[in-house]
């Protein structure tokens, strides 16, 4: 039987609260490192998919264990965090327009005008390059930074 894919090596029943929060915000703050580099190396659809969906897991998991934190470090990525899944959904959302709207030219034979799509790939221009700086940043911020001392130094309150 395949590993469920929430599963989280290292992680057992015996563990109390704290330090399950340590081993699962450790666990899903790495694998969103990754996610980005490879984003950022492989420019695709599917990437940016699997940064929106590890984004989304450090979010919700973060929201679990708020009370275990200083407040003020925490909150300081907790922001950054959904500032990107905000953006990555941005991105997402002209990505999958200008696929249905170019989806309706060639399947409904509707003729899209040139400057509708050349106005859509503008925007989706400056929403990726926007994008990028953000996720650029979030890998080298401070907040980010101090948050993972934290982790790997098990200072929960």
């Amino acid at each position: 039987m395949a590993v469920p894919k929430w599963k989280i090596k290292g992680l057992s029943g015996k563990y109390a609260f704290r330090k399950t929060a340590l081993i699962i915000l450790l666990e899903r703050i790495n694998n969103l490192k990754r996610s980005i580099r490879y984003y950022l190396s492989y420019e695709t659809a599917e990437s940016l998919h699997n940064v929106r969906i590890t984004l989304r897991r450090v979010r919700y998991n973060m929201e679990l264990f708020y009370g275990l934190f200083d407040k003020k470090k925490f909150l300081n990525l907790y922001r950054l965090v959904e500032n990107l899944q905000d953006k990555t959904g941005d991105v997402r959302d002209i990505y999958i327009m200008k696929q249905n709207i170019l989806l309706f030219e060639k399947e409904d034979e509707i003729k899209i005008p040139d400057k509708l799509v050349v106005s859509i790939e503008e925007k989706e221009k400056l929403l990726i390059d926007g994008l990028k700086l953000e996720i650029t940043g979030f890998l080298h911020s401070a907040e980010l930074k101090i948050f993972m001392k934290i982790l790997k130094k098990k200072e929960v309150l």
